[in-house]
């Protein structure tokens, strides 16, 4: 195995014998070679993968993917039905809320325990004890049983423990949807520390957003396979294209489908929809083009038009400003005015214009065309990913942030009392 990887799995599979009685499993293990008393289920079914050390791989897929198996034959604590893994170095995993903790045992006990697992001697527990103590923040609870903890109390302790012994590798399965907005940006932040220094994450979560903010590149996993892999971006759209195929069907009974579309931005973009319409071109007003430049304070226009089926009755747009991540800064939905029908389709077009009031870097702008009144309750027709993309050149305005909202000081003599200096 190459000394740069840390992890490799070679048709890796695990698979579950699924009885229909207890007195089935029984008679199974009595005549063995019998009739076969039970079903098999697949978790996981040959995943072949290639983790190199330092690198950030976010795994997603919906509940049943095999996500979770994945992870425990990769921990060693399921063992493989099919293929092989092999990793390196010192492995700490949060699988489940609570895993590995003993009930009864307070939590200094537990943090001892997990640290023994790990393979710390307890000189070394002992002398990272106070930053795992004070990384939890559960004050007087570190010496009461675990059994009393809230979940946000366990997951604090357990994640810890994990990221205070600095393993090799670090497993998160969900755990960090547990835990309150504070701890999670302290999480986040040493894990990113931890990550600079060389250690190997994998990281499963059903928040896209975390996912892609956090991630070097992602696996998507459907039905105990890898369905793709690639960018965190490119593969949340494609879980999300999957996830608006199945919502279409259940809606049509099976009548429309959300397929891949031609992107208009192939370089950068991808597009899925339905055959109910399309975006059929979109451009920046100022360049006639898929790519401008602005500086603060420029007016950004985009000419959108689109072909629509004389059967959608709501029809709507919507745009979203993205960073480079394409994590969300702003947006809008607008309902599309169309012209008379022509042979079952109808034309619609809009101006859309916002102030550039960015900070410097890469934003992309993604659309959507929809059916419904709202962004939550309309159905997808087609959406253009990464579509357009501009630039905010560097500026002489400096804030704080990605949006100046033009916060400024009121001044001294405009300035009213307050509802709690009225009162006193």
């Amino acid at each position: 195995m190459c000394s740069d990887l840390a992890i490799k799995t070679q048709e890796l599979g695990k698979c579950y014998q699924i009885y229909e009685q207890p007195r089935d499993r029984l008679l199974q293990l009595l005549r063995p070679r019998g009739k076969r008393r039970y079903r098999e289920f697949w978790a996981l079914k040959a995943v072949s993968l290639e983790i190199r050390r330092g690198e950030t791989v976010g795994i997603i897929g919906r509940n049943g993917s095999g996500k979770s198996t994945l992870l425990q034959l990769i921990c060693g604590t399921s063992t493989a039905s099919t293929g092989s893994v092999v990793c390196h170095g010192r492995i700490a995993a949060l699988l489940e809320l609570g895993s590995g903790f003993n009930p009864e045992f307070t939590g200094r006990e537990n943090v001892y325990l997990n640290g023994a697992v790990l393979g710390l001697k307890r000189a070394e527990i002992e002398a990272r004890f106070d930053e795992i103590a004070a990384f939890a923040n559960i004050g007087e609870f570190i010496d009461h049983p675990t059994k009393t903890y809230s979940s946000g109390m366990l997951v604090r302790l357990a994640f810890a423990v994990s990221v205070c012994v600095e393993p090799d590798i670090l497993i998160v399965d969900e755990a960090l949807a547990v835990g309150d907005a504070s701890f999670q940006f302290k999480c986040l932040e040493r894990l990113d520390r931890l990550t600079r220094q060389g250690m190997t994450l994998l990281f499963v979560s059903h928040d896209m957003s975390m996912v892609k903010r956090f991630c070097n590149r992602t696996l998507y996993l459907r039905d105990g396979e890898i369905r793709a892999s690639g960018t965190s971006e490119a593969m949340a759209e494609l879980y999300l294209l999957d996830m608006r195929d199945e919502q279409r069907r259940w809606a049509s009974d099976g009548a429309i489908q959300v397929t891949p579309k031609t992107a208009l931005n192939p370089e950068r973009g991808m597009a899925f929809g339905t055959a109910e319409g399309r975006i059929t071109s979109a451009v920046f007003c100022s360049t006639g083009t898929l790519y401008s430049s602005f500086v603060y304070g420029d007016t950004i226009e985009i000419a959108v038009d689109t072909l629509i089926s004389d059967a959608i009755t709501r029809p709507n747009i919507s745009l979203t400003i993205q960073e480079a991540r394409l994590l969300v800064v702003s947006g809008i939905n607008v309902p599309l005015c169309s012209d008379a029908a022509r042979n079952g389709w109808r034309d619609a077009r809009i101006r859309l214009k916002f102030a550039a009031n960015l900070a410097a870097g890469r934003y992309h702008i993604t659309l959507k065309l929809m059916n419904g009144e709202t962004e939550e309750t309309s159905h997808l027709i087609e959406k253009q990913v990464a579509l357009l993309a501009f630039d905010m050149l560097p500026g002489t305005k400096h804030f704080l942030g990605i949006v100046d909202l033009h916060i400024e000081p009121v001044p001294a003599e405009l300035q009213e009392p307050t509802a709690i200096e009225e009162r006193s």
